[in-house]
Parts: C-alpha cells; structure tokens; sequence
C-alpha cells in the first residue's frame, strides 16, 4: 500500500515538474560586446594649506591667511568646483629623555577642486604655490560623457546581439527568432596607455613647485575604453 502511495505521489510530481518547466528547443545563447575610447575630459587636484610654528594662535592666524588667499583664488574662476575635504589643529610631541614634550602645532586643510579647464587648475597651482602643496591630481571622465557613452555602447551591443541572431537564425534555416532571455552586463572601463595618464601631471606639478612660479605644460589627461556586453539566448 505504502509502495503504491509513493510510486503515484512520483508520477505526480514528475507531471507537475514538466507542467511548470516547459521544454524549450532550438535555444542559441550567446553574447556580443561593445566599447569605445573616450578622452578624459575632467581634471581634480588635492590641495593641502598647512603651517606650524610653537605659538599657537601665531600657527591659527598665518593659517587662516593662506586658507583664505587659496580659497579666493579658487573662488574667483567660476568654472571650478571646490570641497574642502577636512580641517585639523593638533599639537606635536616629541620624545626627550623618555619623556614627551610639546613642541609646537600643527593646523592643515586639504580641498580638492575640479574642473574641464585643465589650463586654468595648472595656473592655480603655479599661483598658490607659496600657500599650498599639490598632494594629488588625477583625471576622469566627467559623469555627462560617461552616460552618453554608455547609451551609445549599449545601443551598439544591443544591435550586435540582434545582427548575429539574424545571422545565426538564417544560416540554421529558420525563418526567425524570439528572445527567450536578455541581459545589458556591467559597465566597464580601463584606460588606453594609462602609464602616461597620472605621472606627468604630478611630475610637472614638482617643475611648477621650483620654478618660482613657472607655469607646467598642460599635461595629457589620457584615454578611457567604456565597454558592455549583453548576453542572453534565443529561441528558433
């Protein structure tokens, strides 16, 4: 009895696995990508204003005077766009016959400014020099041209994929196609000679820094390869 329960609980689920998973035949999967090579048309810096001294409201005041000669030049270009990434006052130690002893203070501001005028940043850094270290810069591509980009990859994978379904559909003798299943994959990038792209900028920034005020050459802010690829299967 307990045999023939088992034996039609079985068959029944077998029925109702091949009820709920149709079979599909003729499925192709396959894939198809898409990139293109967009220049880097944003250019970032890191500026730090720091000074030190034993006295501390000495250190407070001629750091709030190159703070404030920095942030008017910055200001003064409309075409940047700055943040101040954070502000610190602390004392300094340091060790004498085992014993630590104050010898001074230490007040730092770091504000990083962007911007698409690349000439103008290298002349903010020739024309602060003396009130502020370059601690970094890099270039990217700005997030408008990034979209658009990856509206006209995604456009392009997606009639990649279409083009070899028509192909693959005729070549095996069928008449058409339907598309059981699409996927847009991530987004990806990296950049094209990238060993160029972040060196000479720091490089010229140290020429700008022992030039007494000497303007570095625009450097080449390099190229990025924006890429997708969509996969999916059709059925004949």
């Amino acid at each position: 009895m307990v045999k023939r329960v088992l034996t039609a609980m079985v068959l029944s689920l077998s029925t109702f696995s091949a009820q709920a998973e149709p079979l599909h035949y003729n499925l192709l999967e396959f894939s198809e990508s898409a990139s293109m090579e967009v220049a880097r048309d944003m250019m970032s810096i890191r500026l730090e204003v720091s000074q030190e001294g034993k006295d501390r409201a000495e250190v407070n005041r001629e750091f709030v005077r190159k703070l404030n000669a920095v942030t008017k030049r910055i200001e003064a270009n409309r075409l940047f766009k700055s943040e101040q990434l954070g502000r610190n006052a602390y004392p300094q130690y340091q060790y004498k016959n085992g014993k630590r002893i104050q010898i001074g203070w230490l007040e730092s501001a770091e504000i990083k400014v962007e911007s698409k005028d690349f000439a103008a940043l290298n002349r903010l850094i020739a024309e602060v020099q003396n009130e502020a270290n370059l601690e970094m810069s890099r270039f990217y591509v700005s997030k408008q041209k990034r979209e658009e980009v990856i509206d006209k990859v995604s456009k392009a994978a997606l009639l990649r994929f279409k083009d070899r379904a028509d192909t693959l559909s005729k070549t095996l003798g069928f008449s058409g196609y339907k598309i059981v299943r699409l996927n847009l994959g991530q987004v990806g990038n990296h950049a094209v000679n990238e060993n160029m792209a972040y060196a000479p900028m720091v490089m010229r920034a140290a020429k700008v820094s022992d030039s007494m005020g000497e303007v570095a050459d625009v450097p080449s802010p390099g190229v990025e390869e924006i890429s997708i690829t969509v996969s999916g299967s059709v059925q004949m």
